[in-house]
């Protein structure tokens, strides 16, 4: 548990985005969660963040699912995680406008090319409550704070959709919502101490081949927002009737899948995320941070980028951070036959190690890697991050 001292205690904190983590694959008990589990019991965790997990609701994606926010709760138990009492756990935007096909289920596939057009436009996915975010935690939730309905005009009244199209060419209403997911905000009672856990995954910093896209503006304004709100104030006055930003003297963590590189100057929401943490702490200097995701291919050549963030405000302490990366130990037997190059890489052929393909201009091909990198790559296409934080 969390380590207390007269004056101080240490929390364990962990984020991950698990790649498409649906109702089906909880209910079936995919490979998927297996490999997950055996990330997650590298460390010990107090606060957990997850990424991409579906918010189940009955009849979806058809009628045999019959159970209502359960998900995470089931996960806890596959996941062997008792110790996580407490629960934040609520529906994204992502999926809601979806539609059923002609029977009355949901594409279950969000990359599937027969689903583009039942999906949803304003916030991406195929079914209601996809991509949603939860929170698991040792300590008990005193109040949570969780924006979902805020238009984005309420927030930048002087926002302009005009020059933006939706995937399928219709124009962006006036009244769409800033967050195409949501925005959490978890009060953790922390040996008497109010400790607020932010939880936010935002729209993707991409176009995805649609060149009027607004994601990489909608991804800033969310993240202005994040900035906003944890330290009151951004590049433009916010005035917001029911929504009020935290005080200074407030203790929070802060994490995600923000959608954008830190690094990026060019990137709309990289210029937000540097301005951010010019003014917090980042779990890890800004210069240690490499990469967050890799694919979830075993090609090496694959892009590499940095997307995943824990920040705190400055009365926390960070002890530690890391980047949970594998040993990315790559052994290539070409792509011609692999029976021929079996013979030649005799000491891969051990239990640390195991024979994967990959695809390389329209070849498959064959390499030895660590185990453990085959556990991380087949678990998600992000990587975990780990924190120790010292609450006075």
């Amino acid at each position: 548990m969390g380590i207390s001292t007269s004056n101080a205690t240490t929390l364990k904190v962990l984020h991950y985005n698990i790649k498409e983590l649906d109702s089906q694959k909880i209910k079936q008990n995919d490979a998927q969660l297996a490999f997950v589990q055996k990330i997650l019991n590298k460390k010990s965790i107090d606060i957990l963040s997850l990424n991409e997990i579906q918010y189940d609701q009955e009849n979806i994606p058809d009628s045999s699912y019959k159970t209502n926010g359960r998900n995470i709760e089931k996960l806890r138990k596959l996941f062997n995680l008792p110790h996580l009492t407490s629960i934040s756990f609520h529906p994204a935007n992502t999926g809601e406008n979806a539609k059923t096909k002609e029977d009355g289920t949901y594409f279950i596939n969000p990359n599937s090319p027969q689903a583009r057009e039942y999906a949803d436009q304003l916030n991406f996915g195929t079914m209601p409550g996809q991509y949603s975010t939860a929170g698991l935690f040792r300590y008990k939730v005193i109040k949570e704070k969780i924006i979902k309905d805020l238009s984005w005009k309420s927030f930048n009244p002087t926002a302009d959709f005009s020059k933006f199209k939706m995937a399928n060419g219709d124009p962006f209403p006036d009244d769409m919502k800033l967050f195409d997911k949501n925005f959490s905000d978890i009060s953790l009672d922390v040996e008497g101490k109010v400790v607020h856990i932010i939880l936010l995954h935002t729209v993707p910093s991409y176009h995805f081949g649609n060149k009027f896209s607004i994601n990489m503006y909608r991804n800033a304004e969310q993240l202005k927002f994040l900035e906003w709100y944890l330290t009151g104030n951004t590049d433009r006055k916010i005035q917001l009737k029911d929504i009020t930003p935290l005080k200074k003297t407030d203790s929070f963590i802060a994490m995600g899948d923000f959608n954008v590189d830190v690094k990026d100057s060019n990137a709309l929401g990289g210029i937000v995320l540097q301005r951010l943490f010019g003014k917090l702490k980042p779990w890890i200097p800004i210069k240690k941070m490499s990469f967050t995701n890799s694919g979830s291919t075993f090609n090496p050549n694959n892009n590499k980028l940095l997307l995943d963030y824990i920040i705190t405000s400055k009365n926390i302490k960070v002890i530690h951070g890391e980047i949970m990366h594998p040993d990315f130990e790559w052994t290539d037997l070409g792509c011609a036959t692999q029976a021929d190059n079996d013979n030649k890489i005799q000491d891969k052929k051990s239990k640390d190690y195991i024979k994967v393909d990959y695809q390389n201009n329209n070849q498959t091909c064959y390499a030895y890697i660590l185990k453990d990198y085959y556990y991380y790559i087949k678990a998600s296409d992000h990587y975990p991050l780990y924190g120790e934080f010292e609450i006075k």
